[in-house]
């Protein structure tokens, strides 16, 4: 759960500004500007008191940071737990690609790791994202999503103050687009947030629960009992085998086979890859790989901030949510668009969702899915994404047959029935719309869109009859309702 945020749309927390022979401090356009005007050998600082975090078992310090102008390689980036500038802890980076963390006790500087290259520290458009992330007892540190220490968490801890803040060395300027700083939920019951600041709630997710009473031949009845997709249920029922077979090995105390419970689902909409997604999380469950099994579905717009910043605490949130089960990420492509600009969102989304996925990957299991053509520029966007996802399912358009048996089907679900004029014209149907598909036919969406606005036509027809009707004539679709009804929208 966020416990502090900073976007510096305005400066309601009171960062200093201050415009001298030695620094220039202010808040401008949506980021803090601060430059160390001096040449001599020293710091400048600026800092905020937090409320104390330090001590809990996560917690997650997400820094953008901006590097504006500079003639040498000293360090920015930023300092916490410090009292004065004399005692502080910092986490800074230099322009020519390397980077620092250290302890300042007495104005004394003691280095955890000292000056280290970085090959992923940006050079070009000066944009870097740092973060400290602790869970258990270390402390992992972050270059552009990129993991560079493990540190013990017990000596960065131990700090002198609560204050939080940032540090540009000598003849240098930056700019701060943002802060943020996250704590686990569970130890956050009692936090009392600032109401003065408007912040964004944590991220929430569509999330779908399996049966109570579900067993795995309930869960492959119903794999196989789906309309079609003949080749994307092979491949899940020869995974299904080899995960049945890796399970009996490792109860035997054989060796086991490395398993990926990463997917990608591929094909045109509506041919029901969010179905497949919430089967293959009972599989799983039933199979034992994972606990719980249920499905947490999102998108681009439900794991991408629209400030710096916010998108890998978005990510954290929904990892945090999947958990013992599935992340879906529905059009996944969205996250590298063809057209994206040099530094967009989703690469960072990208970039986190990647380091959870290895960091979790006994405890979740992530299925992206899209179009065709789509995803295979998304898997060749990311060369971490090949490693991740092993297995791509197929999907192809449904036949009209197909489309018929899918009508066929929210017709026994909803308790109508289908005359045989209208099956016949319902097939002319489906046939004129199959052969002239694009890649955007919506398949079983547009299954269901027909059946909707037939029903509704049923209704007209009948309604001012309906007392007079018995209840097989209040059920059936006529060959008129279809012929009356307008499916071109």
């Amino acid at each position: 759960m966020l416990i502090f945020e900073e976007y510096f749309q305005d400066n309601r927390h009171k960062w200093s500004t201050k415009d001298s022979d030695d620094c220039y401090l202010a808040i401008d356009s949506n980021y803090y500007t601060f430059e160390h005007k001096r040449a001599v050998n020293n710091c400048w600082l600026a800092w905020q008191s937090l409320e104390y975090f330090y001590d809990k078992s996560e917690f997650h310090v997400h820094v953008v940071l901006e590097h504006v102008m500079s003639n040498v390689n000293h360090g920015f980036g930023f300092v916490w737990g410090l009292s004065d500038a004399y005692d502080r802890f910092e986490f800074v980076i230099s322009k020519n690609g390397y980077y620092r963390i250290a302890k300042v006790e007495n104005g004394k500087l003691n280095a955890f790791v000292d000056w280290k290259a970085c090959a992923e520290i940006r050079y070009s458009t000066g944009l870097n994202v740092l973060e400290m992330r602790r869970s258990g007892e270390s402390i992992d540190f972050y270059i552009n999503s990129t993991i560079v220490e493990t540190l013990s968490a017990d000596s960065l801890t131990q700090v002198f103050d609560r204050k939080f803040g940032f540090i540009v060395y000598n003849k240098q300027k930056i700019r701060v687009h943002s802060l943020t700083i996250a704590i686990a939920n569970a130890e956050n019951k009692n936090y009392k947030s600032n109401k003065s600041e408007p912040r964004a709630t944590e991220a929430s997710f569509l999330e779908h629960e399996p049966p109570a009473d579900d067993t795995l031949d309930k869960v492959l009845e119903e794999l196989r009992s789906l309309v079609g997709l003949d080749y994307a249920k092979q491949q899940l029922l020869f995974l299904s085998n080899f995960l049945k077979v890796q399970t009996e090995r490792k109860s035997r105390g054989l060796i086991v086979a490395e398993t990926s419970l990463h997917l990608v689902l591929s094909g045109p909409p509506g041919t029901g890859k969010t179905t497949l997604a919430r089967l293959i999380g009972r599989l799983y469950k039933q199979l034992g790989y994972l606990d719980r099994g249920h499905v947490v579905e999102t998108d681009r717009a439900g794991i991408v901030g629209g400030y710096l910043g916010q998108t890998a605490l978005r990510v954290d949130d929904a990892v945090k949510q999947a958990i013992d089960g599935v992340l879906f990420i529905d059009e996944a492509y969205a996250l590298a668009p063809k057209d994206g600009v040099s530094y967009d969102f989703g690469h960072e989304a990208l970039q986190t969702l990647l380091k959870r996925m290895e960091d979790r990957r006994d405890r979740l299991a992530v299925i992206v899915a899209g179009y065709t053509e789509e995803m295979n520029y998304f898997m060749a966007s990311n060369p971490g994404l090949k490693s991740r996802f092993s297995r791509i399912f197929d999907f192809d358009h449904y036949t009209p047959n197909e489309l018929v048996s899918i009508f066929n089907k929210f017709c026994q679900d909803n308790g109508y029935t289908l005359s045989f004029s209208a099956r016949v014209e319902l097939q002319k149907i489906f046939a004129d719309a199959y052969s002239n598909r694009n890649k955007q036919f919506g398949n079983g969406r547009f299954v269901r869109i027909i059946f909707e606005r037939t029903i509704e036509q049923q209704a007209n027809r009948i309604v001012n009859r309906i007392g007079s009707l018995d209840d097989s004539e209040l059920a059936s679709i006529a060959l008129e309702d279809l012929k009356q009804t307008d499916f071109s929208s």
